[in-house]
């Protein structure tokens, strides 16, 4: 009978291995190796490696300091100043003061021109009424002789509008990839100088790193004094957003930080451990950062909530070195990003991505390429009198990482390929090259990587031909 229950025994086992065999290893291994060129498009000349840091950083030189600590804080302070008026010449962000002149708001608004053509506003034509309607709106009648000034922060990333509305204008009723109206990005976690209030009190105007427009109330939380917003600046400890964007954790005890969506470069204020409480909203920090990240409350004045960043984040505590190496490394991150005009859809247009790039090492640029490209601190050359032969001779001995500006569009380039041609990586609306659309313009509307010479703009010229300024990654006394 023992026998029997053994026998029995063996050959379910034997059965049951034999049901598992069927299954499959646990390990599938494919039949070929899956190339990236077998499910993403690439532009025409792009080969797969192209699309990956190693191709481009070719030797321990792309890990040398280009700026210092030192030298970046000198580049803020020498490129600070971009808020420009008549009366009061150009000033910084950290320089508004508690109060400033009626004059001084009422010019920086009235720079703000309505359209000269005839716009689509959320894809319907508007009579005189609308934009009479906006103009009140901006209230300016209402402004002081001396304004006080109220200091905050912006809780979300948001963009800067010209004018009080979140309407979308633009010149074409279905056109929805450039919304007239906006201004700029607005990174979360910003601080801003409120300088004025809407008529419907839905509105602020407010002063920031690169411009001024108009933002919605509930976005920003006001400090309770202008030292307190200064300190908020300097925090003693930081993480950077090193990736595409990181989205903290749906928190289900904390609606105002669930979920918020964070771009490269944002900058969150940290808590050393030993400083942190063990838990927050019903999650141990085990594994975790712990960021301290202003909110607005009810009363539209700011306070401090906890929030974690699991430590697997693709996050730098302080800002990363400023190397060509890591220029490449965080603008490929960006390929196949959405084009979105001055922040619009959550990404960013060709200046705004230079922008979130260099805030990774601690670099405010200007809001626009033609003012990128004339920054003090980094070594600047003006090549449009070359011709093209001499203008990628020039580029070809450039360290990969330097910006190439044309008017209305820049680019960082990458390096050249194994053929000799070079390369940029730019977030872009349109382009034209001769292997698609018989040449034609086409709108791509994505972050890309193009050949300079094989890709033209809708004058035909191309990219190649069309520079005309060059930001390189060195010094400006070197």
């Amino acid at each position: 009978m023992k026998r029997t229950v053994s026998i029995i025994l063996i050959l379910i086992i034997l059965i049951s291995a034999g049901a598992c065999r069927k299954v499959g290893p646990a390990v599938i291994i494919p039949e070929k190796d899956v190339e990236t060129d077998d499910f993403v498009r690439l532009a025409p000349g792009v080969a797969p490696e192209m699309t990956l840091p190693d191709y481009w950083i070719k030797d321990n030189s792309f890990a040398d300091v280009i700026l210092s600590a030192d030298m970046i804080k000198k580049f803020n302070e020498d490129n600070g100043k971009l808020i420009s008026t008549k009366s009061a010449g150009n000033f910084s962000l950290e320089s508004i003061k508690s109060s400033i002149s009626g004059t001084v708001v009422k010019e920086i608004i009235n720079s703000l021109k309505f359209p000269e053509d005839e716009q689509f506003i959320n894809g319907l034509k508007v009579g005189s009424e609308y934009w009479l309607n906006l103009k009140e709106n901006c209230n300016i009648n209402a402004v002081p002789e001396k304004v006080d000034v109220k200091f905050g922060y912006g809780v979300v990333r948001d963009t800067l509008r010209q004018f009080p509305t979140d309407d979308y204008a633009n010149v074409d009723y279905d056109d929805y990839f450039y919304d007239s109206f906006i201004m700029s990005d607005f990174m979360p976690f910003s601080p801003v100088a409120v300088l004025h209030t809407s008529a419907d009190n839905e509105w602020y105007f407010v002063a920031t790193y690169c411009c001024c427009g108009w933002i919605e109330q509930k976005n920003v939380a006001i400090c309770p004094s202008r030292e307190d917003w200064i300190d908020r600046m300097n925090p003693e400890s930081f993480l950077v957003v090193t990736g595409r964007e990181l989205r903290l954790s749906n928190d289900p005890y904390c609606p105002e930080l669930s979920g918020l969506l964070l771009p490269m470069g944002t900058k969150l204020p940290l808590v050393k451990a030993e400083n942190a409480p063990s838990s927050i909203n019903q999650r141990y920090t085990f594994g975790c950062y712990v960021v301290k990240l202003p909110v607005r409350l009810s009363d539209g004045s700011i306070s401090d909530f906890y929030s974690l960043i699991p430590s697997g984040s693709d996050v730098s505590v302080g800002y990363i070195p400023y190397t060509a190496g890591n220029v490449i490394n965080l603008a490929l991150k960006l390929q196949g990003d959405i084009y979105g005009w001055a922040g619009d859809f959550n990404s960013n247009d060709c200046s705004g991505i230079i922008r979130e790039i260099f805030r990774c090492f601690g670099m405010e640029f200007p809001r626009v390429g033609g003012q990128q490209v004339n920054v003090t601190g980094l070594r600047k050359e003006d090549v449009s009198a070359l011709d093209d032969a001499q203008k990628k001779d020039y580029i070809s001995k450039l360290k990969p990482g330097s910006l190439l500006y044309f008017p209305g569009h820049i680019m960082i380039y990458l390096g050249l390929d194994e053929k000799g041609e070079p390369y940029a990586l730019s977030s872009v609306g349109s382009i034209a090259t001769p292997e698609l659309n018989n040449g034609e313009v086409m709108q791509v509307n994505t972050v890309l990587i193009a050949g300079l010479i094989r890709t033209s703009r809708k004058t035909g010229a191309t990219w190649l031909s069309s520079i005309t300024k060059i930001l390189e990654s060195k010094p400006e006394n070197v």
